[in-house]
């Protein structure tokens, strides 16, 4: 390689990250994991997702929607007593309305797009609903869920800090297809029941993770791990935790990251998303790289498309491959905190995770380096996870 390159490689050297940084990572993790289980606010919020592993023998109908990054969708799934699954209507698909550019939209839009959509799948009244809505929100133990924060981009008035099962259960009545009931989740939690439902017998226990437009982690904890519970208010075992570890801060960022958080939304918020997740990691390209012409809005596909190429592509193949490292440490901080110690199956979703041919390798070789000697993990990919996931949370 010549000098040209030499130069250009030292310059990008703050996004290395050597074994002992990624430790450090993991440790550091932990420790706000476990935080977020004893306390409310903590950095990783840890949020119960007040529900369980799905349980053997679970059948049934239901009417599942997924709505999240850019898109939504909505299908009617049946989930047989054996744990597969069939899609017996849809999934139908249509763009969120995210308020980023044009007319302002409010509650009642963004509510009423969604039952458009669930229409067009001729819904009979009484169906259990699977709401998979995949924003930093706070799940009630009625199965309900309040807005933390928009994220990626999005922002409607009037659903910060509310309730969003709900009003979207009464516009569902309004439009003439009532469910029974309702159960909310999110992308990564959903991912990870559906992978506790299709691979039950073959792992002792599963993670959900999201790398895609953005990143988040899910896991089951023993009830006893989660002191933050009301003493007597679960009656299982463990309950699928969704930790919104998006909002960790690790350490060993570059300045650059410095730079792209207080220059996009929510400064001080999302640090370890924003230095992971598509929707980020083009603006951290143009940051570095000072492309004029370069359109970070396009997406991160853009990145895995010069990955590897001189010049711009040596900055393109750096940020991705430090964001699969921190992906893994990321898991092994999540493995060390529940406790986790035989054969682990992970079930991965998003575009950035499964569009770059290099970056499960990646994350493969990086965790195995960081997890207990003799533990074993699988990566999996479910179809259809969020849909599939969403139908046993509502039917259990």
């Amino acid at each position: 390689m010549g000098n040209a390159d030499d130069t250009r490689m030292d310059h990008l050297a703050p996004l290395r990250l050597d074994p002992e940084q990624l430790r450090e990572i993991r440790e550091s993790l932990t420790r706000r994991i476990r935080a977020g289980l004893h306390e409310d606010k903590s950095q990783v919020r840890a949020l119960p997702a007040w529900l369980p592993r799905p349980c053997q023998g679970l059948a049934g109908e239901a009417l599942v929607l997924d709505t999240g990054g850019t898109n939504m969708r909505a299908a009617r799934v049946r989930i047989q007593p054996d744990g597969s699954h069939r899609v017996e209507a849809g999934p139908v698909e249509a763009p969120v309305p995210t308020g980023r550019e044009g007319p302002t939209v409010r509650a009642a839009d963004f509510f009423a797009a969604q039952v458009s959509l669930l229409s067009r799948l001729a819904p009979r009244p009484g169906l259990p609903l699977g709401y998979c809505f995949s924003y930093p929100a706070e799940v009630t133990p009625e199965a309900d869920a309040r807005l933390i924060r928009w994220t990626k981009g999005v922002e409607v008035l009037g659903v910060e800090g509310n309730l969003v099962g709900r009003p979207l259960a009464r516009a569902m009545e309004q439009a003439g297809f009532a469910p029974s009931g309702f159960r909310v989740l999110n992308d990564t939690v959903a991912a990870m029941l559906a992978g506790a439902g299709q691979h039950a017998g073959r792992f002792d226990d599963f993670i959900g993770l999201i790398a895609g437009t953005g990143t988040n982690m899910a896991g089951f904890f023993k009830t006893a791990q989660i002191p933050k519970l009301p003493r007597g208010a679960w009656p299982h075992e463990e309950m699928a935790v969704n930790l919104e570890s998006g909002n960790f801060h690790p350490p060993h960022l570059s300045p650059w990251d410095e730079d792209v958080d207080q220059a996009l939304d929510h400064p001080g918020h999302q640090r370890f998303e924003k230095a992971v997740s598509g929707h980020y990691l083009p603006y951290l390209f143009q940051r570095i790289t000072s492309q004029v012409a370069f359109e970070p809005e396009k997406g991160s596909a853009q990145l895995v498309a010069m990955r590897g190429a001189r010049g711009p592509g040596l900055a393109a193949e750096a940020l991705l491959t430090r964001s699969a490292r921190l992906v893994a440490a990321g898991l092994a901080g999540l493995i060390q905190a529940s406790g986790q110690r035989a054969r682990v199956g992970i079930v991965a979703e998003g575009s950035l995770f499964w569009g770059d041919p290099e970056f499960r390798p990646e994350v493969e070789r990086t965790l195995a380096g960081l997890i207990p000697p003799g533990m074993q993990f699988e990566i999996l990919h479910v179809p259809d996870a969020n849909l599939v996931g969403s139908a046993f949370a509502a039917l259990s």
